[in-house]
């Protein structure tokens, strides 16, 4: 497999589908039918995953969705080293994510992002050379009981901070919300549960896609 290298971040695609728990058998179904139905963005997340399990998984899933998505990008979230071994573009949080290993490990054409949670962890990562950043969560989420999210206004700031930095929404997003993400400077958002468990998923990334001009 080759990095996905995308000089012009414009490009970028403006649909993520957060594959969070992908090495369980049904979630990475999952994913694979969302490509099938013109998701062009794979993240794949587990936390709860063993490394060996989760470069197992990562391996076996990313071949298949690139077969079915030749051009499909996947990203892999947080195995530096696994992202190295399979040629994968590597995301973490900015929390705890040191980009200039990365870079130095990865090469300076690797596709790099981080997940951000506040406007100075999206100015951080832009200083110290992020291609994208994931911000959130932007509204309230299951993920996050209990925790005040951040809000369009905040959402707003971190991309007028990130400058020519795409900025991904993610946090409680729904295909309704996805234009006042946009209308804010939002590059385009990361959904996890309004996909993952859609009911009818084939409607779920046809509303996403409509609104992101995807189609």
């Amino acid at each position: 497999m080759v990095v996905l290298v995308i000089p012009d971040m414009s490009n970028l695609p403006r649909l993520v589908l957060i594959a969070d728990g992908f090495t369980q058998p049904e979630w990475g179904q999952r994913s694979l039918q969302a490509v099938r139905y013109g998701v062009k963005w794979v993240h794949l997340r587990d936390h709860g995953a063993r490394p060996d399990q989760f470069e197992l998984a990562a391996k076996l899933l990313s071949t298949k969705l690139r077969d079915v998505s030749p051009r499909l990008k996947v990203s892999i979230n947080p195995h530096l080293e696994v992202a190295d071994r399979l040629h994968l573009p590597f995301h973490a949080s900015m929390r705890n994510a040191g980009l200039t290993k990365a870079r130095g490990i990865l090469g300076p054409d690797a596709l790099i992002g981080c997940s951000t949670h506040s406007v100075h962890e999206v100015a951080k990562a832009a200083r110290e050379g992020a291609d994208y950043v994931f911000f959130g969560h932007v509204f309230p989420t299951r993920s996050h009981p209990g925790e005040e999210p951040r809000g369009l206004d905040e959402l707003k700031t971190a991309c007028l901070e990130a400058g020519k930095m795409p900025v991904i929404a993610i946090g409680g997003i729904t295909a309704d919300r996805v234009k006042s993400c946009l209308e804010v400077g939002a590059h385009g958002v990361a959904v996890i549960s309004s996909l993952m468990t859609a009911p009818n998923l084939f409607e779920a990334v046809g509303r996403f896609a409509h609104v992101l001009h995807e189609l």
